[in-house]
């Protein structure tokens, strides 16, 4: 016995004939009147007394109907409620993107932070990489529920959310003059280039933008993605970048150093959204986010800023 069957014999029973069922389910007349045998030969019982002007259901098969349509409503409330629960899931699945230029092991990085939101949310999330002008137009085209900015955001558009600080740190070659210090100073800096994209230091209030705007004796230079490598390893130039020790090596060949604590700024992480569209999986995320910064070594929460 199955639902299909059920199912075929109610329509029968209500509608007096195997043709107007077989209709009403969008099947051959045959596939109801097989159904209606299987049925009958596995219950034992006749369901239906068949006449020259369609059928009528047979005593046993009038009490079998009262049975099989509460049956039938509790099975279409199940179905109800488990089309509502996926699209309740589908609605709730988050889809980040980290704005940050691409780094060693940044797939694992995204991965660790889609997972722990996974955990803490009951949700899928998603992140991906991408420029901050990139992330803006798919947040803007509904392709991101919320972008995640290493400094702030500011367009009249969108919302951007300051769920905790960071402290800034150097990348630099592993043979780099600087890198056997514990920590590094904007006057150990000096006689060094500072990296500085235009894809992305032009986008927001980024590390680079943010030391910029201070007395520095630091010298920034403009590259293209294709000239990271040789900046570091060949220059002896160094990247300004959050310095979370979680992540390990960000570069091949590379090391991290915190920024000295006399020169150091705090650093907000943020999230963008849209000031219209705003579901509740991002706004738990948000939550759940200014926590887990401080496990992964940054500052408090700070105040929201439009």
């Amino acid at each position: 016995m199955n639902i299909k069957q059920i199912r075929y014999f109610a329509s029968v029973v209500e509608l007096g004939s195997l043709s107007a069922a077989a209709k009403e389910r969008f099947v051959t007349v045959q596939a109801v009147s097989k159904a209606i045998a299987d049925l009958e030969r596995e219950l034992g019982h006749s369901l239906f007394v068949r006449e020259s002007r369609g059928v009528h259901p047979t005593p046993f098969g009038k009490a079998f109907y009262q049975k099989a349509a509460l049956v039938l409503k509790g099975f279409s409330e199940l179905e109800a409620f488990a089309k509502e629960y996926r699209e309740h899931e589908s609605a709730s699945a988050l889809r980040l993107a980290l704005c940050s230029p691409a780094f060693y092991g940044n797939a694992q990085a995204r991965a660790s932070i889609a997972l722990f939101a996974k955990r803490g949310l009951g949700v899928d999330v998603s992140v991906a990489l991408d420029t901050g002008t990139e992330g803006i137009a798919k947040l803007r085209a509904g392709g991101y529920d919320a972008l995640i900015t290493i400094g702030a955001f500011s367009n009249a558009a969108v919302d951007c959310v300051s769920v905790g600080t960071v402290s800034p740190g150097v990348v630099m070659a592993k043979n780099h003059p600087l890198a056997g210090r514990d920590s590094v100073s904007l006057a150990d800096l000096a006689d060094y280039p500072v990296s500085l994209s235009s894809e992305f230091d032009n986008f927001n209030e980024s590390i680079v933008t943010m030391y910029r705007k201070r007395k520095t004796d630091m010298s920034f230079i403009t590259l293209d993605p294709h000239g990271f490598d040789r900046h570091i390893m060949v220059e002896n130039g160094v990247c300004l970048m959050v310095y979370i020790p979680a992540l390990g090596e960000m570069y091949p060949g590379t090391v991290i150093r915190p920024i000295a604590s006399g020169d150091a700024v705090a650093v907000p992480i943020c999230l963008v959204s849209l000031k219209d569209r705003k579901t509740s999986s991002y706004l738990a995320f948000e939550r759940w986010l200014a926590g887990e910064l401080v496990v992964l070594g940054g500052g408090a929460p700070t105040a929201s800023t439009k």
